[in-house]
């Protein structure tokens, strides 16, 4: 199982490495494109340390230099997530200046693994103490490189999780806030995996093994001290990488969506939109060539001319039709409802058509404005969700037929 998990999830984070530093894109790679490749690319080699086969194949050059692989990794790793949130968080200049400052600091952490690494004695390493039950024996040499690694680690994770408060409480789009949020979660995670180590890393000092456990983990929970050391690194890289990747392949997905709500918008709302500009062509904004193929900027265009001939309107909306429809919503028990007063809408615009198609003389007596207008204001999706039911209710109910005292004009249908 340990195999399979750090065996096959290097190669993944690689693919995705190589992904986001080389796929083509139609304008320029965003800022902080390297950044997540970086990240991703750290987190690999972070990962394929634990792997049994590669971590014989480095403790065979020289014993426990899997330990300074992957740790080097991890800093590298974590220094990459703040650079990506930096990114996301401050323009371009100002997150390379930020930057700057914790590459600097990172630079010197792992400056010290490699220098601690490199004058402890094979015979003190940790494998060996493990071997011989002296871990309480260390010596001050891997008591820095412990201080370095957790020092830098604590920092980054601590940096992490203030840049992910940040972009969260900013973010507009849900997949962005979901994938911050789990990022957090796994930031809690790391925070654990280095709360482990310094507690270690104290009670060393003091000759105390505070979370004992053999030299090699047999599953992700055994012993105790895997739970800490293996599993919790291994879900923080899973949840973080998850989290700030999330945002990117759910993308393409949210586009498409978005794209097949606005085409289906507009298709409900033709007939409405026919019949208003039949007798009211002035409402018809003047065409931009260089926006007519984009199918949001025709949605947009849509709702603002059937708003417009809705004000056109106003002199022509019965009331008697708007009390004839409210009555037959009530006794159908839709008062109340988004498709009731849709439906009174729909029924009060069917009438007002037909008498300024008629030249009719203007009302009396006029039907209200339709409810929640001001709550809609300014709001694109909620104004369309609210014409869609108007729309629908004018082409097909009979409440509408019955209040009007004749079917809508319809003239997609004639055509």
């Amino acid at each position: 199982m340990i195999s399979a998990i750090f065996g096959g999830m290097p190669l993944v984070l690689l693919a995705a490495s190589l992904y986001w530093a080389l796929r083509r894109r139609p304008s320029q790679r965003p800022a902080g494109t390297l950044s997540m490749s970086a990240f991703l690319a750290c987190f690999a080699v972070a990962f394929s340390a634990y792997q049994p086969t590669i971590r014989a194949l480095e403790d065979s050059i020289s014993p426990d230099l899997s330990r300074l692989v992957s740790n080097s990794a991890t800093l590298s790793a974590a220094a990459s997530v703040a650079s990506v949130l930096l990114f996301l968080n401050h323009d371009a200049p100002e997150a390379r200046r930020r930057l700057r400052r914790r590459l600097r600091l990172l630079a010197l952490a792992v400056s010290t693994l490699a220098v601690t690494f490199a004058i402890t004695p094979t015979s003190l390493r940790w494998s060996a103490a493990e071997l011989h039950g002296a871990l309480d024996e260390a010596p001050a040499s891997l008591h820095a490189y412990s201080l370095a690694y957790i020092s830098y680690l604590g920092y980054a994770v601590y940096d992490c999780l203030t840049q992910t408060w940040i972009r969260s409480r900013t973010a507009t789009r849900a997949s962005q806030r979901f994938g911050l949020r789990t990022t957090a979660v796994g930031c809690v995670f790391a925070l654990l995996y280095t709360a482990y180590k310094t507690i270690n890393a104290v009670a060393a000092v003091f000759g105390v093994d505070a979370i004992p456990g053999a030299a090699r983990c047999t599953s992700l929970f055994t012993p105790v001290n895997c739970a800490f050391s293996v599993t919790a690194p291994a879900l923080g890289t899973l949840l973080i990488t998850t989290g700030l990747t999330l945002p990117a392949l759910l993308w393409p997905v949210t586009q498409f969506r978005r794209r097949r709500w606005e085409r289906q918008s507009i298709e409900d709302l033709e007939p409405l939109w026919k019949d208003f500009t039949a007798v009211l062509p002035e409402i018809v904004l003047e065409a931009d060539p260089a926006s007519t193929e984009e199918v949001d900027f025709l949605l947009h265009r849509r709702v603002v001319e059937i708003n417009d001939g809705i004000l056109s309107l106003r002199p022509y909306r019965s009331l008697a039709v708007h009390r004839d429809a409210v009555q037959e919503v009530e006794r159908q028990q839709l008062a109340g409802t988004t498709l009731g007063d849709a439906t009174v809408e729909a029924a009060v615009l069917a009438a007002a058509i037909r008498a300024m198609r008629a030249g009719s003389d203007p009302e009396i007596d006029r039907a209200p404005q339709a409810p929640g207008a001001t709550a809609r204001a300014g709001d694109l999706r909620a104004e369309t969700l609210w014409l869609r039911s108007v729309a629908r209710a004018y082409a097909a109910s009979g409440i509408v037929r019955t209040a009007s005292h004749e079917a809508p004009m319809l003239e997609t249908a004639q055509g």
